[in-house]
């Protein structure tokens, strides 16, 4: 597991310091770009802070509270969602202006992360304008953490705005939480049970049972998954306990629930 900050840049749309706006509304994009990046992180098992702020008072406060909230904790790296501006391309040129990516140094995990972004937002079809290094944008010299600020694609650009929609932003927040993290997002199997008893329902004793079955490797028959708790199901725990040199007891908790789970067998 990786700890990870994230934030949206700017206010949220409609308030001062919101951030960019032409065929597209980076204020309103990057948020939902960033929200679904945190839930993607989230599901593969990784730990991420959404630092994004949505009460500045101008542009320099907006900036003041999002590094504050980075800065509380140490975290793997920093990352920054914005939609970039400056191509004024309203007709279409049939050229995608694309990706870009800041930060202070190219190096070390910085560069390996943003490498891996500009090449999977490649395969969507945007540009990539490389890996670009600056010492003037707040951001990136105030985040006691490596940072990084990713600009998606060009909201004044007609080309860029015609790619976006049609790929849409999931698709383009799960390219880039693949770059984060180095491989395909998952969605983690939810535990079941975080305990099971007699008086349990007879489903949650089933799911015990057949765990039971697949975990004890000892000399006791395999227990009828009946879903009643009887003299050989509390027979089978009690060894599955000794099995993993735990104490016994009267059920199964949440330690050894998630160790059923996990198929733990020694």
């Amino acid at each position: 597991m990786s700890i990870y900050n994230i934030s949206a840049g700017h206010n949220p749309a409609g308030k001062t310091a919101c951030g960019a706006k032409g065929f597209l509304d980076e204020s309103k994009e990057d948020r939902l770009i960033t929200k679904e990046i945190i839930k993607l992180l989230k599901e593969s098992g990784h730990k991420v802070y959404d630092c994004t702020c949505n009460n500045g008072t101008s542009q320099g406060d907006v900036l003041k509270k999002i590094i504050a909230k980075c800065n509380q904790r140490e975290v793997l790296l920093d990352i920054s969602i914005h939609l970039n501006s400056g191509r004024n391309d309203k007709k279409g040129d049939k050229k995608i202006a694309g990706t870009e990516i800041w930060c202070t140094e190219g190096s070390g995990i910085k560069k390996t992360v943003s490498k891996r972004i500009l090449k999977n937002m490649e395969k969507l079809g945007f540009s990539n304008r490389g890996l670009k290094t600056t010492n003037g944008l707040y951001y990136l010299n105030h985040t006691k953490n490596r940072a990084i600020l990713i600009e998606v694609c060009f909201v004044d650009d007609k080309d860029d705005y015609n790619l976006y929609q049609k790929i849409g932003y999931k698709k383009i927040a799960k390219a880039i939480a693949e770059g984060i993290i180095g491989k395909e997002t998952t969605k983690q199997k939810k535990l079941e049970y975080t305990i099971v008893k007699r008086t349990s329902s007879r489903t949650a004793i089933q799911w015990l049972q057949k765990k039971l079955n697949m975990c004890y490797t000892g000399k006791l028959l395999r227990l009828s998954t009946d879903g009643i708790w009887g003299k050989k199901t509390q027979e089978m725990l009690e060894a599955y306990w000794k099995q993993l040199g735990w104490k016994k007891g009267s059920y199964a908790g949440e330690k050894t629930c998630k160790a059923l789970y996990k198929n733990r067998k020694k």
